[in-house]
């Protein structure tokens, strides 16, 4: 039996209401040669009655699993367990409530083909968010990029780990698996999987993929709309702004023994720290960030009350006022920039 040039890999949990607008758009796919494998987390809604309609219409090439029990969330074991299953000789993952553009698959495949790529990162795609607009999003225009040097054309990158880390770690690059077109062989030779993470496995996995990778293509184009205001996120479920500190902060704590195992075993990340500490900035900002999300706004008290409980009997104790720093800062910065925003108020309403 020949086997599919891509291996589609869906985690799911309780996604009935995007689920299949995600296959169709996979359907629709101007190039075919493709499998379907949907990797059921224990939804309690509607989503694999749906799922199991959809099957037949994909010829064969479809697969439903389920795991045993629901993992928790951040799709780690349906990814793993969908990668197990695959016969591609690509792997793309797409999350169950996004969408794919019509010609994606098309000129991935292509890109990959032409290049002999290990991976290729496709560095643009747009983001849906509550009021149904679509926002294009570029490691152009990211927070730590830099506007020159960053080719409009596709770019290979041979044997440079080093540039690699630096674009994801210093110029914004995606730290989402959607964003990457892997080949199969890649991943299982050098043990790539998502790590059991609640918040941050898919950063750590890119951070993998990108050490590993020796033919590395980046691909300035958009080819997928990402759904950003997903009911059913692990980062947006309501909580306390106490509640809310301790998941996070014991979130990052997961994260960072996460990195210090993948560091242990990956000899770049050894030699160079500097991409660790790197690293661990970005993923405490994100973490941070959504300590004050929504309504759970807590204050300084309680983050420095929550991350010295979770830090203070760990190895990693010393890391407690670096935190602390961070935090003075984010919201140092955050007072100057309303007592900026203020002034300029006042000055509008005098020049009026």
């Amino acid at each position: 039996m020949k086997l599919p040039a891509i291996s589609v890999i869906i985690p799911m949990y309780n996604a009935e209401k995007y689920i299949g607008e995600c296959l169709d758009s996979i359907l629709n796919q101007t190039f075919q040669d493709f499998e379907v494998i949907v990797v059921d987390d224990c939804s309690t809604d509607k989503s694999v009655s749906i799922v199991q309609r959809y099957a037949a219409k994909f010829n064969g090439r479809f697969k439903l699993a389920k795991t045993q029990k629901n993992s928790g969330g951040g799709g780690y074991v349906p990814r793993n367990f969908g990668l197990k299953l695959s016969r591609g000789e690509y792997i793309f993952f797409a999350d169950a409530d996004d969408v794919v553009a019509k010609n994606a698959f098309e000129i991935l495949i292509a890109a990959a083909q032409n290049f002999e790529a290990d991976v290729v990162y496709v560095s643009r795609h747009y983001s849906c968010g509550n009021n149904g607009d679509y926002n294009l999003i570029s490691d152009e225009i990211g927070l730590f990029a830099e506007k020159k040097g960053i080719a409009e054309e596709p770019t290979l990158t041979l044997n440079d780990p080093n540039k690699n880390l630096r674009l994801l770690l210093f110029k914004a690059a995606s730290r989402n698996p959607w964003t990457k077109f892997v080949r199969r062989d890649f991943l299982i030779e050098n043990d790539i999987e998502f790590p059991n993470v609640i918040s941050g496995g898919d950063f750590l996995w890119c951070i993998q993929v990108f050490c590993h990778a020796k033919r590395f293509l980046r691909l300035p184009l958009s080819l997928y709309f990402y759904r950003s205001d997903s009911a059913e996120s692990v980062s947006r479920k309501k909580r306390t702004p106490s509640e809310q500190s301790v998941h996070w902060v014991a979130a990052f704590v997961a994260w960072l023994k996460a990195l210090n195992e993948l560091t242990d075993k990956t000899e770049i990340l050894r030699r160079n720290s500097f991409y660790c500490r790197q690293a661990l900035v970005l993923h405490f900002l994100y973490c941070l960030e959504h300590c004050s999300e929504g309504e759970a706004q807590p204050d300084s008290q309680e983050l420095y009350d929550a991350l010295y409980r979770e830090f203070s009997k760990s190895p990693y104790d010393l890391t407690v006022p670096f935190f602390f720093s961070v935090i003075d800062t984010c919201q140092k910065n955050l007072v100057e920039a309303q007592e900026r925003i203020t002034e300029l108020e006042e000055a509008l309403k005098g020049a009026n």
